[in-house]
């Protein structure tokens, strides 16, 4: 395989050998029962939006404010608090599912054996994306006495590990942190790019008729982008050796990356013969995605589309033409909306690993975040890295949007929806080498 890597927008710079790297895996889950969202604004921080949920042993339920005087939480319930990563294409699925895996924890709670919990409690706050003073929101999260408090993104990784040194009594889970040292109270949930991107290349290599394929992504030097482009790459290499892989990516002394600079990038890449397309990148993704879906009647290459973070089958519609399917973070992994094979054994498989008490209820739980959060609600400690599935959503059952064909029509066969199913098992249990 010929990896051909394109920096400084499309000046071809190098031809470089396909080198090893690092993977993993996948899985999904929605939330239970219904229940009520009570909705209030914080009067501490104008700028945040705080959605508070209860399910408390009381048949009245109080509007909640939120301030050191709250009602909202009580020393006989487990009180679950997140702090969103600032909203964006790279955030909005972790942010939403990151969600819904407490919601559904929260109404699991009150079948624990533990007769001292009454219920539990969720509550969010979604600070602004130009400004997020973090340590202010984990200290109301702090006053308002949060068990545990989750925060997104690595832009918030300094003030969390700050913090877990600070309240010894309150549990931090860190989701794409990590920290150089550990802490007791403090977790680390990774899904790291490179194994999305390995398994984005598996299968691309699976799909591609031209025996070339692109990855478009936002800079050379980003660590995230770097891993997906890299885990792409042996993914390839990893089915199809003999299949080219030609990397794009915005040089970063040009502004930053927006779906213009995407527009062109796909372009650049049809040139170069792609016919199958990834498109992770969080400026340059939607502007990538459209090129390659063409308007309806120019399609390029009969080229597919792989998009990430966010399920572009529902939020970008003019990708639908090429859309062969989305590689996305699955802090909540069980839904059957998703595709998944064979996953209760490798859940099996981390509360193993996790080491969880024997009191833990392991029916009730479906997530390597709820396993996380359960283990410290049981006075455990599973402090220090714990990684977490990526998986690929639906197949695009539906090519074709108001006017147009699809691109062409990929339906996986049974031996490659098999095979994902063993690279996506492998890959999360760490079967497959990393280096």
């Amino acid at each position: 395989m010929i990896e051909k890597k394109f920096t400084n927008y499309f000046a071809k710079t190098k031809v470089k050998r396909l080198a090893v790297l690092l993977v993993l895996p996948l899985i999904i889950s929605a939330c239970g029962n219904t229940a009520d969202l009570i909705s209030s604004t914080s009067t501490t921080t104008p700028s945040t939006t705080v959605v508070i949920s209860e399910d408390i042993s009381s048949d009245v339920t109080a509007e909640p404010v939120f301030s050191p005087e709250q009602n909202w939480t009580s020393d006989s319930t487990w009180d679950m608090c997140l702090i969103n990563a600032p909203e964006g294409r790279k955030y909005e699925w972790l942010n939403y599912t990151t969600w819904m895996s407490l919601e559904r924890q929260r109404r699991e709670f009150p079948k624990s054996l533990i007769p001292e919990i009454t219920g539990s409690t969720t509550a969010f706050v979604s600070p602004e994306e130009n400004n997020s003073d973090y340590e202010t929101l984990i200290k109301n999260f702090i006053d308002a006495r949060c068990d545990l408090i989750v925060t997104i993104g690595a832009e918030i990784s300094k003030e969390t590990e700050i913090s877990a040194l600070q309240y010894p009594d309150v549990d931090f889970i860190g989701i794409d942190q990590q920290y150089e040292k550990q802490y007791p109270n403090l977790a680390s949930l990774l899904f790291p790019e490179d194994h999305a991107g390995f398994l984005v290349g598996a299968l691309a290599a699976s799909a591609t008729v031209s025996k070339i394929v692109a990855v478009v992504l936002d800079s050379d030097t980003e660590p995230s982008s770097v891993a997906y482009g890299d885990g792409f790459a042996n993914g390839v290499n990893h089915v199809d050796p003999n299949t080219d892989v030609v990397s794009i990516s915005h040089p970063g002394d040009g502004g930053k990356p927006d779906a213009d600079w995407g527009v062109k990038a796909a372009h650049e890449a049809l040139d170069y013969g792609a016919d199958v397309i990834f498109a992770p990148g969080s400026g340059s993704g939607s502007g990538a995605l459209k090129e390659v879906a063409g308007t309806g009647f120019d399609a390029r290459n009969e080229a597919l589309c792989i998009g990430a973070e966010v399920d572009d089958f529902f939020s970008l519609l003019q990708a639908r033409r090429c859309l062969l399917t989305n590689v996305i973070k699955l802090p909540n992994e069980f839904q059957d909306l998703y595709w998944r094979p064979d996953r209760p054994a490798v859940i099996k498989q981390f509360e193993n690993a996790l080491h969880l008490p024997s009191e833990y209820e392991s029916e009730n739980t479906h997530s390597t975040l709820a396993l996380i959060s359960r283990e410290f609600f049981l006075g455990g400690n599973p402090s220090g890295v714990h990684i977490g599935p990526v998986g690929l959503g639906r197949f695009n059952s539906w090519g074709a949007h108001k006017i147009g064909e699809p691109n062409r029509n990929f339906l996986p066969s049974e031996e490659l929806k098999a095979m994902l199913s063993e690279l996506t098992r492998s890959l999360w249990v760490g079967k497959i080498p990393t280096l």
